[in-house]
């Protein structure tokens, strides 16, 4: 598995050219990308689209990244299914740049719940890589450097496969469950800790739908849920244990956690940035899950933050030049209106903070 990993790798490698922004992967090198997820729902992923895109023109974006669920309710049918044109290419079309994506709940259900249980339609939009010019996703689970081709690259992205850990439903094929589900979670845990110990980046980050903590609705890996009303995972025999997230949670800290510098993530529908905790080292966490739809807190208080917005569509924007790294949290509202404008106009952050890695 590992060198099918590998070769995913290398195949978003080949088919590209050098950054723009300046130092290549030296210690010097400036790096801005976009952090959105669940944006699967036009239109309001075009009102997003409309910011990103005034953002990228102020300042700077050389890639994006797609935190899941990019195609509501439950995925594609096919690779050449038309959803992918009205939930990604239209939207996004004024943005030229690569979509670094992964894979959501929704985008592996077998109903609009969103509760997993097709796997199968997470193989389409892998597939729909070689169909779009703009959309990567080489294999459910990669990794991806930045300049893409460099030997040294400033920035290293570890794409993680979280639905089949966290999946409310059981899916009904033999390949995505009972030993061989077992063995494909235990092989992605695997490959991913190999691919970072061999990491030369300067910057290491992870990127997967479901988050390690959250103040939102769906709540901390270990107790998803547990806030939620309806409580779906409380109906023993009819939901898969996993929806809890425990085994995830323990994933997590056996993988990325103390390993990367940020992880970020979508599933809820609100922006955060959460402070580091003590199960998960240094890690910092971005959650940006209001591209296309959005939700309340629903405990403000249940993880320390920097920042939090519910009740808003937005999405982060972040620069890395050499070890500095600044976030920013951009709102948006319906009609593709940035919330928080500057004295021309232009769209400002709600929020920025910077650190410098040690």
């Amino acid at each position: 598995m590992f060198k099918r990993l590998l070769m995913a790798t290398a195949l978003v490698l080949a088919g590209c050219g050098d950054s723009s922004a300046p130092g290549g992967g030296s210690s010097d090198a400036v790096v801005r990308f976009i952090v959105l997820g669940d944006g699967g729902a036009p239109p309001e992923s075009g009102d997003v689209a409309k910011i990103v895109e005034k953002v990228c023109a102020q300042r700077g974006c050389d890639f994006a990244i797609g935190g899941g669920d990019n195609i509501y309710d439950q995925g594609a049918d096919s690779p050449d299914d038309p959803i992918f044109q009205a939930a990604f290419e239209e939207p996004y079309k004024n943005l030229d740049f690569p979509f670094f994506m992964a894979l959501g709940n929704h985008d592996n259900s077998n109903s609009s719940l969103g509760g997993g249980g097709s796997n199968e339609r997470g193989d389409h939009e892998v597939a729909y890589t070689a169909k779009s010019q703009k959309w990567v996703m080489p294999a459910r689970y990669y990794t991806q450097g930045w300049p893409r081709g460099s030997a040294n690259p400033a920035v290293e992205l570890f794409v993680l496969d979280s639905s089949p850990i966290t999946h409310f439903f059981n899916d009904l094929n033999p390949a995505w469950n009972g030993s061989s589900l077992e063995t494909y979670i235990a092989e992605q845990k695997t490959d991913m800790q190999a691919a970072l110990a061999a990491s030369k980046a300067t910057w290491k980050f992870a990127l997967a739908h479901h988050p390690y903590v959250s103040n939102g609705m769906h709540g901390n890996a270990g107790n998803y849920e547990g806030g939620a009303q309806p409580d779906l995972c409380a109906l023993a025999g009819l939901i898969s244990p996993s929806c809890r997230g425990a085994d995830y949670k323990a994933f997590l800290e056996q993988t990325v956690c103390d390993k990367v510098d940020v992880f970020f993530n979508g599933h809820d529908h609100e922006l955060y940035w959460l402070k580091p905790v003590t199960a998960c080292g240094k890690t910092q966490h971005i959650l940006s899950g209001a591209a296309s739809k959005h939700r309340s807190i629903q405990d403000a208080e249940r993880n320390p933050t920097y920042y939090q917005a519910g009740d808003t569509f937005g999405f982060f924007w972040v620069e890395l030049r050499g070890k500095r790294f600044t976030g920013a949290a951009y709102r948006v509202q319906e009609g593709g209106i940035a919330t928080d404008v500057d004295a021309q106009g232009a769209p400002k952050p709600a929020f920025e903070m910077s650190f410098t890695k040690q």
